[in-house]
Formats: C-alpha cells, sequence, structure tokens
C-alpha cells in the first residue's frame, strides 16, 4: 500500500498546495468525478431499456422531437419571424456557451495533467503555463476524450439494442446481463486508456494514435495496478461524497433556525436572505469540493503514469500473494 499511499499522499499535497489548479478543476470535474466505476453503478440495476442516454430519453419523453413540435416550429416560422429569429438567436447562444463550456473542459484537464506533472518533477508552473498547455494540447485531447468515450457508448448501445427492441423477453435480458459483465469492464479499460493517453500527449506530447498505441502499452502492463488504483480513488469519492453530505446537514440545521425566526418574527425578505445565503454556502462546498476532487483525481492519475513510465510501483495483491508464498 505504500505505493499507493506515496502517490495519493503527493497528490494531496500537490491539491492542497496550489489552490490555482481548483479553478481548472472546477471545469474538469464536469467530465465526472465518479471514477471508472461511475459506468458500472449506471448501468448496474438499472432498466436496460433505459440505461442508455437517460437524459436524452427524459428531454424525448416531453415530446420536444415530436413531429407536433416541428409542425408549431414550421408555423411558427410562417406566420411570426421576428419570433423566430429570436428562437434561433437564443439557440445560437446557448450552443456558443456550450461550445465553450466545452472548450473550458478540455483544456483545464489538459492543464492538471501538466501542471501536476511539472509539480511532481519539482518544477513551479503557474496558472499562465497550465492555460496555455491546454490551449495547445485542446485538439488532441478533445480528440482523444471523442474516441474513447464514443467508443465506451457503442459499446454499450450495442449491449442494450437488443433489449430495447425486444423488451420482456426472458432472453433479451438474460443476453443485458451477460453482455454487462463484459462490456463494463471492457469500458472501464477503455477509460484507464483514455487517462493514460491524454498524460502521453499532454506531458511527452506524443500524437493522438501513438498515444493510444502507448497507453495500451502501459495497461497491459500494468493493468492490475490500474484497477487498484481505480478502487481506492472510488473509495475515497464515496468518502468524501458522505462527508459533503454529512456537512450540508450539519449546516442545513442554524440555517433552518435563523430562517424561521426571521419568517415568523421579523420579515419575508429576511427569510429570503437566509435562504439564498442557505443556498450559496451549499453552492460553494460542493463546487469547492468537486473541484479539490477533481485535482486530486487527475494529479493521481497523473503520479501514477510517471511512476509507471519509470517502470516504478508493484501492484499491492502482487506483494500480498508474493509475501504468503514466502512465509509459506
Amino acid at each position: 500500500m505504500l505505493f499507493y499511499r506515496t502517490i495519493l499522499k503527493q497528490a494531496w499535497e500537490l491539491t492542497w498546495r496550489n489552490k490555482y489548479l481548483w479553478w481548472f478543476g472546477i471545469f474538469a470535474a464536469l467530465v465526472g468525478n465518479g471514477g471508472e466505476f461511475e459506468i458500472l453503478f449506471n448501468n448496474a440495476g438499472a432498466n436496460p431499456g433505459q440505461a442508455l442516454f437517460p437524459a436524452w430519453q427524459r428531454i424525448a419523453s416531453t415530446g420536444v422531437f415530436s413531429g407536433h413540435t416541428i409542425a408549431n416550429i414550421r408555423n411558427l416560422l410562417k406566420q411570426d419571424i421576428l419570433n423566430m429569429i429570436f428562437v434561433l438567436v437564443v439557440c445560437l447562444t446557448i450552443l456558443a456557451i456550450c461550445l465553450f463550456l466545452i472548450w473550458l473542459i478540455i483544456v483545464s484537464q489538459a492543464a492538471i495533467v501538466n501542471n501536476s506533472a511539472a509539480i511532481i518533477k519539482q518544477k513551479k508552473p503557474t496558472i499562465r503555463d497550465g492555460l496555455d498547455s491546454g490551449i495547445l494540447n485542446f485538439w488532441p485531447v478533445l480528440t482523444l476524450n471523442i474516441i474513447i468515450k464514443a467508443m465506451i457508448y457503442i459499446l454499450l448501445v450495442a449491449v442494450s439494442l437488443p433489449v430495447i427492441f425486444f423488451q420482456g423477453s426472458f432472453n433479451a435480458n438474460l443476453f443485458y446481463i451477460i453482455a454487462l459483465v463484459i462490456a463494463v469492464p471492457v469500458a472501464i479499460i477503455l477509460s484507464f486508456i483514455m487517462k493514460y493517453a491524454v498524460a502521453y500527449v499532454v506531458i511527452n506530447k506524443s500524437k493522438v494514435m501513438s498515444a493510444i498505441k502507448q497507453s495500451c502499452q502501459l495497461f497491459k502492463k500494468n493493468w492490475l495496478i490500474s484497477f487498484e488504483m481505480a478502487i481506492i480513488l472510488f473509495f475515497i469519492n464515496l468518502l468524501v461524497g458522505m462527508v459533503i453530505v454529512l456537512a450540508i446537514l450539519v449546516l442545513a440545521v442554524p440555517f433552518l433556525f435563523f430562517g424561521l425566526i426571521f419568517y415568523y418574527f421579523f420579515s419575508l425578505v429576511g427569510f429570503w436572505l437566509i435562504v439564498i445565503l442557505a443556498v450559496a454556502s451549499f453552492l460553494f462546498i460542493v463546487v469547492s469540493v468537486g473541484a479539490a476532487l477533481a485535482v486530486f483525481q487527475i494529479s493521481s492519475w497523473t503520479g501514477l503514469f510517471l511512476e509507471l513510465q519509470n517502470n516504478k510501483g508493484a501492484s499491492k495483491l502482487v506483494r500480498l500473494v508474493n509475501s504468503i508464498v514466502k512465509v509459506g
């Protein structure tokens, strides 16, 4: 455990002492702080026909993509051009904001990898260095994210399609369970490969396809270490999540108390000020912890990558088995 403890301690100190990285962490967290095993929990136990793209399915259930909606848009275009232009402007504005957000997420991801690697190597990078590296590596890192995530979703779609088209069939459900047992580990492996590939691109300046090939070789050589690291980080995520929930519940008590006092004895304005203050406080806690956790996780994987590149480290399970064999 000393190998992982050293990397995690290093990542924690790096995260705490370089709080400017939290600004990058705010956006990098949007990729997902649940870790690799989030893939498993997103699909396990779910209705096979609804396991994929739940957000899109909820949107589709509103009927926004129905023929009736399209007909209404066509009529609006004919009858009220000014309103339609306004709607188009709003849609284009939302699209521009989404594209800018994607840019921030990818740049932040690359920036944390770059700066955490530099800090581990005893350098003193600035927020500008991270931003420059993120901008420079934007397209390679975006390409890697698209390739790997597309492969993961195609894999999960292939697993779920038979059940979607043959809902209620025992054979289809059985196929889904068996296929999911095979597909989820593959999806988790692909997420490992993406992490290593991003590190190869940002740190070693490798090309996209070369980075994927190198990351596959690195994972093949250190697959057990990768899974052990993911498990450790998953439980850290779980623990942090529980602490956040507990902290919010504890803080909610005084806010509730003062809110009721203002509501019954003073003014409604005071009550709403307390509510706004409470929401702002909870939001600050969630965003801050989420940003720090994103930096911690990325820097942990970056530290592990640097160690594995130097052929350092051994699996805890392998070391445990070897110690048992020696004692025996």
